[in-house]
């Protein structure tokens, strides 16, 4: 006797370093988080839907995960679970089994316990948080990532569709070892597709980006075991045995939606169209499990994406597919055994209808490293052994594991296959890059399997009798261990108490966080008003410095005038010293020259001739004071143009605060206009529930009329057969009623069934949106009135801005005016300037016109030297006397110079201080320029919020159309209940009609009374004959009589016994999970379940073989009975 081969432990994060360690501390925290946070963006719409009963849930939700995964970091012991699902019995027995592993060595942890157990609690407990809190019971939180992994790899998916959609065309061409290259094309790309799983990348981005048929040759050195010959004789031997009876089915059990399941749709159609298979099946989760495992919503919904898209081949492959689907060549199935702790070796015990149901199976593809990991029962097997070892005796059928390595289990390499691969690669088992294709051995190898495995079982009972000794030996230890474990609940009352500390730290950091977001998001708008006002800055700085060097540019313009003023007044003082000495000379010498002058009257004429020569020179100086002016008149022009623009700035700016005004008196409308409507469709509302009890009290008149018109028929119709008739015709009558209502209310989405129940809730929820809609309008009307508050606001500041801006216009203006006033006192100090460089011009020409005069040139040539002053002393000398009345004139001239240089030196003087006075005004001017700035800051702010609220209120005003259409769709819902009522006017129409008839048959009574006395009088003639008549009548009457009396006992005892049927009916319905509300449940079904129940108790009772039941139970049924009894 052999012994029988221990099992290897199973993979555990108690083992530090371990890639099972990594995951628990790692990984599933972050799938947590990742649900918690599809939980709480989800949160408007579950407001939307479920209003606050969804928050309230959700946050429910979220409290539930946030506590498991507290759990999972401080390595909790696992606890069973509470809620009322179909599957939490199993559940609870796994954990007992568990427990009984453990040996006392302290309860499954989230550390301690198997790594497959641990994480497939995990998904478990998720869907308990959604399922324990309707109404977001129904909401899958891994949707969304397995959304976006199909839609980012449209790529692969065309590319793989076009390949596929091009061999279809071809495929009844090929021979056989084409074919059996295209089914190893497409097995490959099925195998790679597995790498796109989103639990092993904790919920992030694994999509097909490109298309992998371009890489697969270059790929198949990464492929560890490689069965796909085997695979393909055992397809074609299958096929060879098949007979017109039985079918070749191929199952694939379903592991990651996206490209994956894309890949394993493509594959099984090539099956069927090739006719390597008859019928294919396929096995996904009940529940969403391991963030993008395929549930049935999943599969339907890649076909209707494939369905409904623009590419041709794509929409080609789902068309076809959906016709697989109704055709029931392909069937799709979800077993709870699939999410479920169990590795595949229970399966036989746990989930017999399954295993029933993969054994008449050709062949078992199992996608994926979870469903590997429960092959091999998720343990620490070595390299080399087999991988049917590795099973553990499962093996229903031929089964084929296309699997890319994701965890550390491995078996069915080659020796040092592992090695080499590990000395290359140390992380290699956890890579994504190593692929298994791996077939187990034969059924003949198997039932030399089983040959020693009933060997191997009477050794277990010897090992059994030791087991039990060993047994009692661990309740000693047991009771040993009892006095340690009060200690150790004491330290186990502390640690917990250190985490809820931890946890209560962990909720106050999470609190900080939101702070800390809120924090940065002020900072950030706070760093965009300062890089706003840093900007505005910037601009005033570059104004700043232009205006700085524009004075410093008239700073030096006015130096070089001061500097030229002063050159003037030192000329001028020196001209007037040399005028002085002249004159005092010339004074010295009046008397006597003048009178011995020979010819007066021709120095007069010269005289004369000079003050001509003056009159001249001054026309001149005036015409260039007047080509002055002009200049300056163009100068005032051109600033009288530039108030001109500023004034039609003004007013533009003017129009455009009227065009504000404008439109909050637009908006203004719109509220009244809207509240108008709310006004009108409350009105509407209150009319349409007016109408519907109208309706509903013309509902039960025709009820009680209905009641009498039965009364009277069974008063009329004394038999059994035309009372019955007339029953199943009313019956009918109300259950078309109740389908004309039932289709009626029954939108586009939604299908109303024919029952009262249906309708009544279907004219509550109408009734329940008709108050959401009225919520959604008063939100709408207090968010509109917030609107105008801030519109109001703006227009106050709107318009102090406007005012502040006027009043720097005016002061602008009125320093416009001081400096075109100073600019003119400069330009007059500028021709004093030019006056006195032409009477300097005038002196100078003077003593030239003497010299001429007095012909001292000549005089000075004969003699040979210059005589110049001299000459003109001797000269003056002899011509005093004869011009001592110019001389006169002379001085009163000087006198009159002296003066104007006094006043040129005082409006010097004056002069600085009016600079002094202008570099104040300058500064004034910048600091009004700063203003103006700001003013216009101010003034883009507002016209930035006016823009925010224009698209508020675009916003607002999409609602209310939103408001308008749903307001629509309650008018056409009314004209269907005035349809309703057109349809109730024709039902009273039929019962007056049916009141005629009874009219009718009234006068027919009335006139066979009539007959009747012409007859008794007739029958008064025959009064022998009658009595004997009479007598035998009456005879026959009581016998009539009592058989009517005998009749109505029966009729009631049979009423009775109907009704306890339907009662016992709807207690077996309900015993046997059936749904009672449909009406078309026929009874075949309820006996079919019966006989399912008892020999599936007969089986669990007494050991029998049943082949008929066999041949007729379907899987339908065996797997309802068993889901009954668990």
């Amino acid at each position: 006797m052999a012994a029988v081969a221990a099992l290897p432990v199973s993979l555990s994060g108690r083992f530090k370093g371990s890639f099972a360690y990594f995951t628990i501390k790692d990984r599933l925290p972050q799938i947590l988080t990742r649900v918690i946070d599809t939980l709480h963006r989800h949160k408007n719409e579950f407001f939307e839907e479920h209003g606050e009963k969804g928050v309230e849930a959700e946050k429910r939700a979220i409290s539930f995960l946030s506590k498991l995964r507290n759990e999972l970091q401080t390595d909790k012991p696992v606890t069973p679970l509470e809620d009322e699902l179909p599957d939490a019995a199993l559940w609870n027995q796994y954990l007992d089994y568990q427990r009984n592993l453990s040996n006392g060595n302290g309860g499954p942890s989230w550390f301690q316990s198997p790594w497959l157990y641990v994480e497939c609690y995990m998904y478990r407990r998720i869907h308990a948080a959604l399922a324990q809190n309707p109404p977001i019971d129904d909401f899958d939180v891994f949707k969304e990532g397995k959304a976006q992994n199909f839609f980012e790899s449209q790529e692969a998916v065309i590319a793989l569709c076009t390949y596929f959609q091009e061999l279809l065309k071809n495929i009844k061409d090929l021979d056989e070892k084409q074919l059996q290259e295209e089914l190893f094309k497409l097995l490959q790309v099925s195998l790679w597709g597995n790498k796109c799983d989103l639990s092993f990348s904790a919920g992030e981005n694994s999509s097909q980006k490109s298309s992998p048929l371009q890489s697969l040759e270059n790929m198949i050195p990464y492929i560890l075991v490689n069965d796909m010959e085997k695979l393909w004789s055992l397809l074609v031997n299958a096929k060879k045995r098949n007979t017109e009876k039985s079918n070749v089915r191929v199952d694939i059990i379903l592991d990651n939606a996206g490209f994956e399941l894309v890949s394993d749709l493509v594959l099984a159609d090539f099956l069927l169209s090739s006719k390597l298979a008859d019928e294919v099946h396929f096995h996904g989760k009940s529940i969403p499990w391991y963030v993008s495992d395929t549930t049935k919503h999943d599969f339907n919904w890649t076909i209707k994406q494939l369905q409904s898209a623009n590419h041709m081949w794509m929409s080609r492959c789902g068309i076809n597919w959906e016709g697989n689907l109704k055709k029931g060549v392909w069937v799709y199935h979800d077993h709870m055994f699939w999410t479920l702790p169990h590795d595949f070796s229970s399966m036989a015990e746990v989930a017999p209808d399954l295993y029933a149901d993969l054994q008449k199976s050709n062949l078992l593809l199992f996608k994926g490293d979870l469903n590997y990991r429960k092959l091999t029962g998720d343990r620490k097997w070595e390299y080399t052994v087999p991988f049917h070892q590795a099973l553990n005796k499962f093996h229903p059928a031929p089964l084929c594991s296309l699997r890319t390595l994701k965890s550390d289990t491995q078996a069915g390499l080659k020796p040092g296959q592992g090695e080499q691969i590990q000395a290359s690669e140390p992380e290699w088992m956890e890579s994504h890059d190593h692929v298994l294709l791996d077939i187990p051995v034969a059924r003949e190898q198997m039932n030399h399997y089983r040959a020693a495995a009933e060997t191997a079982q009477s050794e277990l009972a010897a090992l059994l009798v030791k087991y039990d000794c060993a047994q009692s030996e661990l309740l000693e230890l047991r009771s040993r261990m009892v006095s340690k474990e009060a200690s150790f609940q004491e330290l186990k009352a502390e640690a917990e108490s250190y985490k809820e500390n931890n946890a209560r730290q962990m909720s106050r950091l999470l609190s900080l966080q939101t702070r800390i977001q809120e924090m940065e998001e002020e900072v950030c708008v706070l760093t965009t008003s300062k890089n706003q006002a840093e900007l505005t800055a910037q601009v005033a700085f570059k104004e700043n410095w232009e205006l700085k060097e524009e004075l410093r540019e008239q700073n030096a313009k006015l130096n070089k005038y001061l500097n030229e003023c002063e050159e003037s007044m030192s000329q001028a003082s020196k001209i007037s010293r040399k005028y002085e000495e002249f004159l005092t000379e010339l004074s010295g010498f009046l008397d006597t020259n003048i009178r011995e002058k020979e010819k007066p009257q021709e120095h007069l004429t010269s005289k004369v001739s000079e003050i001509c020569k003056e009159n001249l020179t001054l026309k001149d100086q005036v015409a260039a004071l007047q080509e002055a002016i002009s200049v300056h008149e163009m100068e005032s022009k051109a600033s009288r143009e530039t108030i001109t623009r500023l004034v039609s700035e003004v007013t533009k700016e003017q129009k455009k605060a009227a065009g504000y005004y404008q439109d909050v008196e637009k908006f203004s409308k719109d509220l009244d206009s809207a509240i108008i409507g709310r006004q009108n469709l409350e009105m509407e509302i209150r009319n349409l529930q007016d109408k519907l009890t109208a309706n509903q009290k013309a509902l039960d008149t025709s009820k009680q009329e209905l009641h009498n018109l039965k009364k009277s028929s069974s008063e009329l119709d004394r038999s059994l057969k035309s009372s019955r008739e007339e029953v199943r015709t009313a019956q009918t009558s109300l259950v078309a009623f109740k389908e004309q209502i039932a289709t009626l209310l029954s939108g586009r989405s939604a299908i109303v069934k024919p029952s009262e129940k249906a309708i009544l809730e279907t004219i509550q929820e109408i009734n329940c949106k008709e108050k959401r809609k009225e919520i959604m309008v008063s939100q709408l009307e207090s968010q509109i009135a917030k609107l105008t508050e801030a519109l109001e606001n703006q227009t106050r500041l709107y318009q102090e801005a406007l005012e502040r801006s006027r009043k720097a216009e005016k002061c602008s203006e009125t320093f416009q005016d001081q400096l075109k006033h100073l600019e003119e006192e400069l330009l007059s100090v500028d021709l004093m300037q030019d006056g006195l460089k032409l009477e300097n011009q005038k002196y100078l020409k003077f003593l030239e016109q003497l010299n001429e005069k007095m012909k001292l040139d000549s005089l000075a040539a004969e003699v040979g030297f210059d005589m110049n002053a001299d000459a003109i002393l001797a000269r003056v000398e002899q011509l005093v006397k004869l011009e001592g009345d110019a001389v006169i004139e002379n001085k009163t001239m000087a006198y009159s110079l002296r003066r104007k240089l006094k006043t040129q030196k005082e409006k010097l003087e004056s002069k600085e201080l009016h600079m002094n006075l202008l570099r104040q005004k300058i500064t004034q001017l910048e600091e009004e320029k700063q203003v103006r700035t700001t003013l216009a800051v101010e003034r883009d702010e507002a016209n930035l919020a006016v823009r925010k609220l224009h698209k508020m209120v675009e916003r607002l005003q999409k609602q209310l159309d939103l408001a308008r259409e749903m307001n629509t769709d309650l008018k056409a819902k009314l004209s269907e209940t005035n349809e309703l009522k057109i349809k109730t006017l024709e039902q009273n129409r039929t019962i007056e009609e049916l009141s005629k008839s009874q009219g009718k048959l009234e006068r027919m009574k009335e006139k066979a009374e009539k007959q009747l006395t012409s007859v008794k009088s007739e029958l008064l003639l025959k009064e022998c004959k009658a009595t004997e008549d009479k007598e035998k009548n009456k005879t026959m009457l009581e016998a009539v009589t009592n058989e009517m009396k005998v009749l109505k006992t029966a009729l009631a005892e049979l009423a009775k016994r109907e009704r306890q049927l339907a009662d016992f009916r709807e207690v077996v319905s309900r015993m046997l999970g059936l749904n009672i509300a449909s009406l078309a449940l026929p009874d075949y079904e309820i006996i079919t379940r019966l006989e399912g129940l008892i020999h599936f108790h007969q089986h669990h009772c007494f050991p029998c073989v049943c082949l008929k039941d066999v041949a007729r139970a379907p899987e339908e049924h065996s797997q309802r009975n068993i889901e009954l009894l668990h």
